[in-house]
């Protein structure tokens, strides 16, 4: 193996492993930014709501939005973002930041058991906006909770100078809200908070230059108890979705590659021979910036992908090229693939590389990959809906897809699935996160559920598919496909 081989080997287990990590810290470098062009909206001030599933992204630009080092590479290497110069970005609630600027999930707790849960997050926006001595002077968020529950008047002429003093300065006061899932540990007291902030969120749209921004996943706007209350439609007007096309998946994959500290210099080297001389000189301050032409020309980003992984899939290109096959791959029903995915499937093939290889990534380590982001993916999907698994865990082993809708509903009714899961429920009553919404339909309702959540998809009408970054984690087979785990 070349040195510069191992170097870009490297540089993808870095670059796969800092974007995880640093999810919600901010720590990642700078140059491993990448704004799709799809996603500009969601940087957007007046963008409240900014939904995504599982691993496209919300906590990651909760923490880079917070960092000015950040902001200021998105300012000058995307410009399409419409990113302002100056903003003031505050934290309202996440993880990994200090309590200090907001109450964390156990103080919730005790606050939503004595206040309006709209005063809390009334209370978040008051500490970031700057309210006056007499609101400032206070130390524990129970007092500033209670100040703004006994002081509506005094509340909005407070907000209402905070505002100004911001157009005075010709600036912008942006509060990021991420991990609403952790508000607190059961969905007795998550949804009144999650319904308060929303509508803290809406009040916040009437001012001239405070925002909240909500890094928000579908399953919470699915949930009647949250959503439901007057003008939510207006908010939801302004929603944009962290969606990730195959294009933005290998941008996002070169833009971090060109600025790993390992591999770096090699694998830019390959990108200038790719487009010739004069087309990789692009930069933000020291941070290399990936050249247009790769963020949306698949036919290039796939001749540079091969230098990295190769032409086929096997030993000709019958079972496919690794560049349309690792996506697809990883695509659930709906046609989405989440970052988390595609970077962890791409982290295990190079770890798992072999030695003397000729190239960065091979085949098998690409289908190595996908078996383990199927085990990520499918632990998520478990931890959003947690029915999910005890429908599915009668169906592993026993079950090679595509099929007929009578062969899972057999293994179903054989096993008792649907008087098990309706048990569980009625166990949990108020607490149960999420159940199905069609369960009064038996078991079509269930499959009904499983399709919409993109986990099932029917072919012709009939026959019952399942995409492999589900199913090979939850141990249904198919004939030629990725092998199932066991």
């Amino acid at each position: 193996m070349s040195k510069e081989t191992l170097a870009i080997r490297q540089g993808i287990i870095e670059a796969a492993t800092s974007l995880d990590q640093a999810q919600s810290t901010g720590q990642q470098p700078a140059g491993f930014t990448y704004v799709p062009p799809t996603h500009a909206r969601a940087l957007d001030l007046d963008a409240t709501l900014v939904e995504g599933m599982r691993g496209a992204g919300k906590s990651f630009w909760w923490s880079s939005l917070a960092s000015q080092t950040h902001r200021t590479f998105i300012h000058e290497a995307f410009p399409d973002a419409r990113l302002p110069a100056k903003v003031d970005v505050a934290h309202g609630f996440g993880t990994g930041s200090s309590n200090t600027d907001y109450p964390d999930a156990e103080q919730l707790v005790d606050l939503i058991d004595q206040f309006r849960p709209r005063s809390i997050w009334r209370a978040v926006v008051a500490k970031h906006a700057g309210f006056g001595r007499e609101f400032s002077a206070l130390k524990s968020w129970a007092a500033r909770v209670q100040w703004v529950q006994s002081n509506t008047e005094k509340y909005a002429q407070e907000l209402e100078e905070a505002d100004y003093r911001l157009t005075q300065n010709s600036s912008k006061l942006l509060i990021l809200f991420d991990a609403l899932d952790r508000l607190a540990d059961n969905w007795t007291h998550i949804r009144p908070l999650a319904k308060g902030l929303l509508q803290v969120a809406l009040d916040m749209r009437s001012t001239r230059n405070i925002r909240c921004k909500l890094y928000i996943r579908p399953d919470i706007l699915e949930d009647d108890e949250i959503v439901s209350f007057p003008d939510f439609s207006k908010l939801n007007a302004s929603k944009t979705s962290l969606r990730w096309q195959r294009a933005d998946l290998y941008a996002l994959l070169y833009q971090c590659l060109g600025n790993a500290q390992r591999g770096g210099n090699e694998f830019r080297d390959l990108v200038a021979d790719c487009l010739g001389a004069g087309k990789n000189t692009q930069k933000s301050q020291h941070t290399w910036v990936l050249p247009g032409a790769l963020r949306t020309d698949e036919e290039l980003q796939e001749n540079l992908f091969e230098r990295l992984a190769g032409r086929a899939m096997g030993s000709s290109t019958k079972r496919g090229k690794p560049y349309t096959w690792l996506v697809n791959h990883l695509q659930d029903g709906k046609d989405q693939v989440s970052p988390r995915s595609f970077l962890a499937a791409l982290r295990t093939a190079a770890n798992e590389a072999d030695d003397d290889g000729e190239l960065p990534i091979n085949y098998r380590g690409i289908q190595r990959g996908v078996q383990e982001a199927s085990t990520i993916r499918v632990t998520e999907i478990s931890e959003d809906y947690p029915w999910v698994k005890v429908v599915m865990q009668p169906l592993s082993g026993n079950l090679t897809v595509p099929c007929l809708f009578k062969e899972v509903e057999a293994i179903w009714r054989r096993e008792k699935t649907q008087e098990k899961l309706e048990s569980s429920l009625r166990r949990q009553g108020n607490a149960a996160k999420l159940p199905p919404q069609h369960l009064e339909l038996g078991m079509s309702g269930i499959a009904l559920d499983l399709e919409q959540l993109g986990m099932m998809n029917r072919l012709e009408g009939r026959r019952i598919q399942m995409p492999d970054v589900y199913r090979v984690a939850f141990g249904l087979g198919r004939k030629g496909g990725v092998k199932p785990l066991k």
